[in-house]
């Protein structure tokens, strides 16, 4: 069916990069794009901060390399195109392409249960296939999220066995399999594990046998756990004041996440995109491949990589965030073009050097078509009427829109009209959300109509949408906070919260834990400040609250049981 999709999708992405671009062109203007690239990394030269790591590729050779900034503070050592990250979900595509090495040979189907493979996960009413988790449309629970909820902290080890177990204990899904789609690192970490089955070999070792020695990724693996020696790693910072911290990746999962590699390296992989030097043109097509839910939603960044047009050009991109790490990978296929950039500070904005990079390549062919002034009208009062309303980004995680004269404001639900911040118009159903050029907010409805949903959108790593939701007239007094206290057991998590009733507030207790409030805003419905953040009670015919279902982003009602005391 994937190959069947591609190019009906492709007829309506790909149409305006048809013909290859002039490549000769691209190679004598080489100086002028090399410069800017210089111009773009200059502000993160540093020898007191992390930075960057680039690597440029055009028609299979390298056109730019370097490193700005520190790969070790404490040890003054520099950035460099060798040195070592971790690319964080980046690793997603490595790994739908090693699934579909397997499928080329027949060792893997499609269509399969992934129980076929892994038969210690729970049952689930709707069948998961190895196609769905390739194209996160299985509806599987989120494991960073259970983690949270099942008390396990920031600085913990994930180690991938108790990942595993703790995706195996669920008997909840997010949603039927097939019927939408969801970005999951759930799906990617069981991806990784069916390769191992499939192959007899641990990952890294099939990763290494089959792809990285073949391609001379010499720098590049997946360790077998947190503590392995990395060679040249750069070390993980964020911001802290007018300093840094450390900040350590604790997760040992892999094929969600986990590569460390090199920009030169991520190259190499790139490439092979163009010269076939691993894989069967089978592999490619299935990697190029687009799925359609069952909901008309395509999987645009499924198989680890997304299909977007930029400037009138078809990509390919993907990026990466974990712990201080950042990562991007940019593909112009019309060009055989190609851009790696990797950081090591949590506030680099990676997508958009990668996509001024590109820029700065193409900008001079006739077929590339650069920023183009919007002439637009500003919305009506009518128009602002169709977009106000509440939308829920994350379960208990709700914005309100309201519209006035005055024009569109945004808040919290429940904020006072003080809380109240203005949006400001910048483009046909797209208004600032703050100060910054990179957050704004975006619809998709006709004018004088409700929206459905609104989008959060992330300068050029895509957009988070926010369906519309209806929420009852409530009043949080007309509550018995009291009634709800009780300890509370989950099977599914093997965890338990103490909920207590102080002084009209419903505070959570965990072992583990920092207590927290929830606040009520719809019938026996909570939203909490930790990471149950909603819980929705259900009743005993006698009335009485005896249990739970707990939210959490893209892990949705698991069970709670609840006893009085």
């Amino acid at each position: 069916m994937s190959s069947i999709l591609f190019p009906l999708v492709c007829s309506a992405l790909c149409a305006f990069s048809l013909g290859a671009i002039d490549a000769e062109a691209q190679l004598r203007a080489s100086e002028a794009p090399a410069a800017r690239a210089d111009a773009i990394v200059a502000p993160w030269v540093s020898d007191r901060a992390p930075g960057v790591s680039v690597a440029v590729s055009l028609n299979d050779e390298i056109v730019y390399a370097r490193g700005a900034g520190l790969a070790n503070l404490e040890h003054g050592v520099p950035l460099s195109p060798d040195s070592v990250f971790q690319v964080a979900s980046v690793s997603k595509q490595f790994t739908a392409f090693a699934v579909f090495l397997l499928v080329s040979e027949g060792q893997i189907q499609l269509g399969d249960d992934i129980r076929t493979y892994l038969p210690e996960l729970g049952e689930t009413d709707d069948v998961v296939t190895v196609q769905h988790l390739l194209d996160h449309a299985g509806g599987l629970r989120e494991q960073n999220t259970l983690a949270a909820m099942a008390g396990w902290m920031p600085g913990d080890i994930h180690t991938r066995d108790g990942i595993f177990d703790l995706v195996a204990r669920q008997r909840g899904v997010n949603f039927p399999a097939a019927s939408r789609i969801e970005y999951s690192n759930t799906g990617y970490a069981l991806l990784a594990r069916v390769v191992e089955r499939v192959s007899g070999q641990p990952f890294r070792e099939f990763m290494q046998e089959n792809v990285f020695a073949p391609l001379g990724m010499t720098r590049s693996g997946f360790p077998a756990d947190r503590d392995a020696l990395v060679t040249q790693r750069a070390a993980s910072y964020y911001p802290a004041g007018e300093s840094f911290r450390n900040v350590i990746s604790a997760s040992e999962s892999i094929g969600s996440s986990g590569l460390y590699t090199t920009a030169l390296d991520v190259l190499r992989w790139a490439e092979n995109f163009e010269t076939g030097v691993v894989g069967s043109s089978r592999v490619f097509e299935l990697m190029a491949a687009r799925y359609t839910a069952e909901n008309g939603e395509v999987s645009t960044f499924g198989r680890g990589q997304e299909l977007r047009v930029h400037n009138g050009v078809a990509t390919w991109s993907h990026g990466g965030r974990d712990a201080g790490y950042r990562s991007f990978l940019l593909r112009v296929p019309a060009a055989d073009l190609e851009i790696v950039i990797l950081s090591n500070r949590t506030d680099f904005d990676t997508a958009a050097m990668a996509f001024a990079l590109m820029d700065a390549w193409l900008e001079n062919d006739p077929r590339y078509v650069g920023p183009q002034a919007d002439n637009w009208e500003p919305h009506s009062l009518n128009d602002l009427q169709g977009l106000a309303g509440d939308y829920e980004f994350y379960p208990g995680v709700i914005f309100s829109l309201r519209a006035g004269e005055g024009g569109l404001t945004f808040a919290p639900h429940g904020a006072s009209r003080d809380d109240l911040a203005p949006l400001v118009q910048i483009g046909p159903g797209e208004f600032r959300l703050s100060t910054s050029p990179d957050l704004s907010l975006v619809f998709e409805a006709q004018r004088g109509t409700p929206a459905a949903r609104m989008g959060y959108r992330i300068g050029l790593h895509g957009t988070l949408w926010a369906p519309r939701i209806a929420l009852e007239s409530f009043q949080p007094e007309s509550l018995d906070i009291n009634e709800f206290a009780g300890r509370c057991f989950s099977e599914e998590l093997e965890t338990h919260y103490r909920l207590e009733a102080r002084d009209g507030v419903l505070i959570a207790h965990h072992p583990r834990l920092q207590s927290f409030e929830f606040t009520p805003y719809q019938p026996d419905t909570f939203a909490g400040e930790g990471p149950l953040q909603r819980i929705e009670f259900v009743r005993a015919q006698s009335g009485q609250p005896v249990g739970f279902h707990a939210s959490g982003p893209l892990a949705m009602n698991v069970w709670f049981e609840c006893r009085a005391g």
